[in-house]
């Protein structure tokens, strides 16, 4: 496929603004290894640690982020990131594998962390303000969440995948319903998610 469209789709009757995501399979072929069921036996987990390397979120995690333990007892924070680590659109992924947006590091992209307010009950991402201001010309995002949020977050995605027969350098959309209606023209991003 090689070129990656940024434009407007249709998908049927409807029309779609920005690019689509490049699926990155992992493994699950005939030898079990990473990367094999991809052209360049890229496993994911390598973009994935460009931007949350290993023990990033215990280390230097915002500390204000919330764990869920009482909904999993042994929940810990963890680095989330993206665009996703198993697509040619992460951060992670080098330009001589065809990578889009190349980073060498997750400190160059957008920092949030989430919290649960205990006044609402609601979650709320915030901008992590021990870093740069963020531009939003950012080409990744890296977040210190509860592990149980991020995990949960995407458990559907590999049923998803499967059902889908979803083949290495495939186009998808993700959609983010909610975040349509935000409001990013002030200082303050707000977002009324439903």
């Amino acid at each position: 496929m090689g070129e990656r469209p940024n434009a407007v789709y249709r998908a049927g009757a409807s029309i779609r603004k920005g690019a689509p995501l490049n699926y990155l399979p992992d493994r699950r072929g005939s030898t079990g290894l990473h990367g094999e069921r991809n052209k360049y036996g890229r496993d994911p987990d390598a973009n994935r640690r460009v931007i949350c390397p290993d023990k990033w979120a215990a280390e230097s995690g915002h500390p204000a982020s919330t764990t869920v333990t009482d909904i999993s007892a042994s929940d810990i924070l963890t680095c989330d990131e993206f665009t996703f680590a198993a697509t040619y659109n992460s951060g992670g992924m080098p330009t001589d594998m065809e990578g889009t947006n190349p980073v060498t590091s997750g400190d160059q992209c957008l920092q949030t962390f989430s919290r649960k307010l205990t006044s609402s009950g609601y979650w709320h991402l915030f901008d992590d303000d021990r870093r740069a201001a963020p531009t939003f010309k950012e080409v990744c995002g890296r977040s210190t969440m509860s592990g149980w949020v991020n995990s949960t977050s995407m458990s559907r995605f590999p049923t998803f995948a499967k059902q889908l027969r979803l083949l290495d350098e495939d186009l998808y959309f993700v959609r983010t319903p909610g975040f349509e209606n935000c409001d990013a023209s002030q200082a303050v991003v707000r977002c009324d998610i439903r």
